[in-house]
């Protein structure tokens, strides 16, 4: 029945062999012959054959759409993508079949084209197991009479880059991640088991084809992922070890995961680290927190650019201070699919901003003594750092105040040592940063500076300095790092500092 049931849904006519019967239809198999054909005509009919062609469905297109949502692709666990989605498909009934049909489990074989006109599929996807089905048959309203709605949900099904299919997956891929909008076609072949007025069946080989429309993530734009926490880990000699929480909001409507990757970091357009992402996982609609561990580079002159500049950008809300998080990594993921892909993958992150104005939170400076005191603070939760030396300009509107220097390692010069800074006191709520002051250092003042500092004896002025400062953050040295700040608040004094 099951094989007359699926020639005949495919529109192939069937020869069905017709023989008579002794047993007629008034009979019962618990009783005595009652019909009244005589035997020997009845046993005549037994050695009767004939052959009669019964003609298919005049309407094979029973598959009238084929929809896929709710779309999850998922790489961490083997490498190789796994596709789950929920299958909305609507089924035509042939003409001469307009009874109760309840489709319960179907196992379809997609094949992924990229555009509508492509000849050949660039993936397939099976499920490993037959998908439970649910239908609803056609109403008159939602659903037109002589239509079912069939829906399944397609459960971590293997998805497979055919031979030559490598390109227009990468496509799939871009369309995904970089467009507002992203379109593929299906096509493929289905059986169903269904239950019917013939009892349990099993039908093959129903054609089908459809689409799969998704929203993109935009090349993750607008909104631009941020990175809303940053703590420096530890300092070894040859890298910095830091921890942040990335948050990245998804507009797309499909679940993408992509497993660990490891991905540069860049500034500016040059390499400053390596950023390992435990589990690049996306959820549609909402902001995702991934966690991101890096490794800035030691010896690196970009590297203490990106710091230099970070902290010299403070508070300011529109530093603008831009990281390139770039999959041009040699070894960017397990997956052989992906690797290609992440190669032209690219998104800027914006560093965080700090919550109070970073090293420098004030200073004194007395005119009788030509010193300064500077009033230092450690913006890093969790790891000290530590200001070996500096050298600074400090300026007043348009007049150079004047200049300073200080080696604090250097002990022949009388210095007690380099300037330790503890990190920050932290609980769940908030950071309270711990100042320290600095020895005297001496300045040499200017001319025109001098007398806006005589102007200011007995109250303050606002100043900006430009200085090259030697850090060391554990066992990472930060040589003559660039650190900025303006709007600073100096104290003039007559007396002599202590």
């Amino acid at each position: 029945m099951e094989d007359f049931i699926t020639s005949y849904m495919h529109g192939n006519t069937t020869l069905v062999h017709v023989r008579g019967s002794s047993f007629g239809p008034d009979d019962q198999a618990n009783k005595k012959h009652v019909s009244q054909i005589p035997l020997w005509l009845r046993k005549a009919l037994e050695q009767v054959l004939i052959t009669v062609p019964f003609p298919g469905a005049t309407e094979t297109d029973l598959i009238q759409s084929l929809q896929l949502s709710h779309i999850k692709i998922d790489f961490s666990s083997t490498g190789s993508p796994l596709i789950t989605g929920d299958a909305v498909a609507i089924l035509k009934k042939p003409q001469e079949m307009q009874f109760h049909m309840d489709v319960t489990e179907i196992d379809p074989l997609v094949f992924l084209y990229l555009n509508l006109d492509s000849e050949k599929p660039f993936a397939s996807v099976r499920s490993n197991k037959p998908c439970p089905a649910k239908s609803v048959e056609g109403d008159g309203i939602e659903i037109p009479l002589g239509m079912m709605k069939v829906t399944a949900r397609l459960s971590r099904a293997p998805f497979h880059v055919l031979p030559g299919g490598q390109k227009d997956f990468e496509e799939f891929l871009n369309r995904v991640f970089k467009q507002k909008k992203g379109k593929v076609y299906m096509r493929g072949k289905s059986d169903a088991k269904v239950e019917s007025a013939f009892g349990d069946l099993s039908i093959r080989d129903l054609e089908f084809n459809g689409e799969i429309e998704t929203q993109g993530l935009n090349g993750m734009k607008d909104p631009a992922p941020k990175v809303t926490s940053m703590k420096l880990v530890k300092g070894y000699q040859d890298a910095l070890h830091v921890e942040t929480t990335l948050s990245i909001f998804s507009p797309s409507d499909v679940y993408m995961n992509l497993g660990e990757l490891n991905m540069m970091l860049l500034f500016n357009g040059h390499s400053i680290g390596n950023t390992t992402i435990p589990e690049l996982s996306l959820d549609p609609g909402v902001d995702n927190q991934l966690t991101v561990s890096a490794w800035l580079f030691g010896d690196n002159q970009h590297v203490i650019d990106f710091i230099g500049q970070y902290i010299s950008s403070g508070m300011v809300s529109s530093h603008n201070l831009t990281l390139t998080i770039s999959g041009q990594h040699p070894n960017a993921s397990r997956s052989d699919f992906l690797n290609e892909f992440l190669q032209n993958l690219t998104f800027d992150v914006e560093a965080p901003e700090f919550k109070e104005a970073p090293l420098l939170a004030d200073c004194q400076m007395s005119i009788l003594s030509s010193a300064v005191i500077m009033s230092l603070r450690n913006p890093f939760e969790g790891i000290q750092m530590r200001i070996n030396n500096i050298n600074a300009t400090a300026t007043y509107q348009e007049y150079e105040l004047g200049r300073l220097t200080a080696d604090f390692e250097d002990g022949g010069e009388g210095w007690r040592g380099p300037l330790i800074l503890p990190p920050p006191v932290c609980d769940e709520k908030m950071c309270k940063s711990i100042t320290v002051d600095s020895e005297k250092i001496p300045i040499v003042t200017k001319k025109l500076g001098y007398e806006a500092i005589k102007k200011a004896l007995g109250g303050s002025i606002e100043v900006s300095v430009d200085s090259k400062v030697g850090v060391m953050i554990d066992e990472f040295e930060l040589n003559d790092l660039q650190y900025q700040q303006a709007n600073i608040t100096a104290k003039v004094r007559k007396g002599f500092l202590k």
